[in-house]
């Protein structure tokens, strides 16, 4: 029993094509596929079945790769998108971008479901559909849709950069100044990150200069921390993580800044005296 057949043209639509063994690679002994040539020079996909009480199952297990196919189709119509209409970014950034543009549109399960939809829409009509005609009339969204995202990832890759710029600047400022501590204890306690020197004393702003005043969104990071220790310049930073909530947003960004600026000077205590008294 046939289950459906697809065809599509190798030069029509490369992504489709360089892809093809999706269609061919579905772990289900009882699906035969057959390979063939039509006379229009399509490429045809044939998929049988002998279990007809599992038709919809396995009818359904295509679909599930038909739907994989189209995701690497739309992740090659987002670099395209990116490439032709971008052009103003090097090598490297354009690596950068292109890896969260496949991993936004890898993820996202409401695309997925559209196509497999729609892809039941023609279904119901015909067990005969062409790719090519599918994607070019049933998916006319997906240049939209990809304009969309590559717009959104860019914003992101560009926000990262600017972040990852201004750490470099803090971090050249930290390590120009003079250390003022050997030793620093960073702690989470009271549901905030706070500075304490060797002898566990609350250290408070010592600096009139906001280094980090355009560092992040305040909301996201503790910029007192930040500043304190940049003011007092420790040669180690002793990070009392272990009872730092990670799902305190404020306290978790301020801790991996922290790791960022001080690079090579940060120590992880998972668990000390400290830790328990401060819990």
């Amino acid at each position: 029993m046939e289950l459906l057949s697809l065809e599509f043209n190798e030069n029509a639509n490369s992504a489709i094509y360089n892809n093809i063994r999706i269609l061919t690679n579905i772990d289900e002994s009882k699906i035969n596929i057959e390979l063939s040539s039509t006379d229009e020079g399509n490429i045809r996909i044939r998929y049988f079945t002998d279990n007809k009480l599992k038709k919809r199952e396995y009818i359904e297990k295509i679909i599930g790769k038909i739907s994989k196919l189209l995701v690497e189709y739309t992740k090659s119509e987002g670099i395209n998108c990116l490439k032709e209409n971008y052009f103003y970014f090097d090598e490297e950034e354009v690596k950068g971008i292109i890896s969260d543009i496949e991993e936004e549109i890898e993820n996202d399960i409401k695309i997925q479901l559209i196509f497999k939809n729609k892809f039941k829409e023609v279904l119901e009509q015909s067990n005969t559909i062409n790719l090519n005609g599918f994607i070019n009339f049933r998916l006319k969204f997906i240049k939209l849709y990809v304009a969309q995202v590559v717009e959104r990832c860019i914003d992101s890759y560009l926000m990262k950069k600017e972040y990852m710029d201004f750490i470099s600047i803090i971090k050249l400022i930290a390590e120009s100044e003079e250390n003022h501590y050997d030793i620093v204890n960073v702690m989470f306690n009271n549901n905030k990150v706070q500075v304490y020197d060797k002898n566990m004393q609350k250290l408070k702003y010592l600096n009139n200069v906001e280094f980090s005043a355009e560092l992040m969104d305040k909301s996201t990071y503790d910029e007192t921390v930040i500043n304190i220790l940049l003011s007092v310049s420790p040669k180690k930073i002793i990070l009392h993580d272990s009872k730092i909530d990670k799902k305190n947003k404020e306290a978790y960004n301020t801790a991996d800044i922290i790791r960022r600026i001080f690079e090579g000077k940060v120590e992880t205590c998972n668990g000390c005296k400290y830790c328990e008294v401060l819990s």
